[in-house]
């Protein structure tokens, strides 16, 4: 684990506050005052004192690989609209959005004992559902998803909310791991307009690979994969831009639409 120093536990209230006060840090600044973190590792401790300072609990996990290496960050405001056809995020600030492929566990999913390694067959079992989920993001940095990695960590990956959406099928999963040429058509709009529309692909095809590596691995701070816990692994669509949209809708095929109203 990383030893917390002095400069991680700065970084991460100022992380808190930018996050409680709705404003943005510079890398600039932030380098100027000798609080730029160094390593993953160093972003992953930041990210947990962040939280804690925040004072939510980990409803869940942003998983993501970069360079092989699989990496996480918490997800602090989750709204659940599985029985609703419409939602209304509470928490203002999001800028853009992502629709994704999500799961809910069933059990923990501890560090695997020394010399094994979780399987997709030992994955499986401890995932009780599958879901399209919508993954919100707003940035406590003023470069956003472009400030090297370590900081953008510290900021949870970019983490604004996230909605937990209709269940799946996972056979719908697995012709994402194919990548199904006859998938229906992703689409989403924003107060009417088109923002995108088209077959949905997953960054790792898998939209468990990222779960499987990242359980083989855990390095967060923040007591790893728990039972309940949502995890969702990456953008079905990029990242879509918001532009002062207040209502957007998400149709996939024959799901259920997610309605998601913004405040303005």
């Amino acid at each position: 684990m990383t030893t917390m120093t002095e400069a991680n536990i700065r970084l991460g209230a100022v992380l808190a506050q930018a996050e409680n006060r709705q404003s943005s840090l510079g890398v600039s600044q932030l380098e100027n005052a000798g609080l730029l973190p160094s390593s993953i590792e160093t972003g992953m401790a930041v990210q947990a004192i962040a939280a804690a300072s925040i004072g939510k609990e980990v409803a869940g996990w942003k998983l993501g690989i970069n360079n092989g290496r699989a990496i996480a960050a918490p997800l602090l405001d989750l709204y659940d609209m599985k029985t609703e056809t419409s939602f209304e995020i509470p928490k203002p600030g999001a800028v853009a959005i992502e629709i994704e492929v999500c799961f809910v566990l069933s059990d923990d999913l501890p560090a695997p004992e020394t010399g094994r390694e979780y399987t997709v067959e030992d994955v499986l079992p401890r995932v009780a559902s599958v879901h399209m989920g919508a993954e919100l993001c707003s940035y406590r940095l003023v470069e956003e998803n472009k400030a090297p990695l370590p900081l953008f960590l510290a900021d949870r990956l970019g983490n604004h909310s996230f909605v937990l959406g209709p269940e799946i099928d996972i056979a719908l999963a697995q012709r994402l791991t194919n990548e199904d040429p006859t998938l229906a058509a992703l689409v989403l709009e924003g107060d009417g307009e088109v923002l995108f529309a088209a077959t949905p692909r997953h960054p790792q095809s898998n939209p468990l690979t990222p779960l499987v590596t990242y359980a083989n691995l855990p390095i967060d701070h923040l007591g790893g994969l728990k039972r309940g816990q949502v995890v969702t692994t990456g953008s079905l669509c990029g990242l879509i831009r918001l532009s002062r949209q207040s209502v957007v809708k998400a149709r996939w095929g024959d799901l259920p639409e997610m309605t998601i109203r913004l405040p303005v």
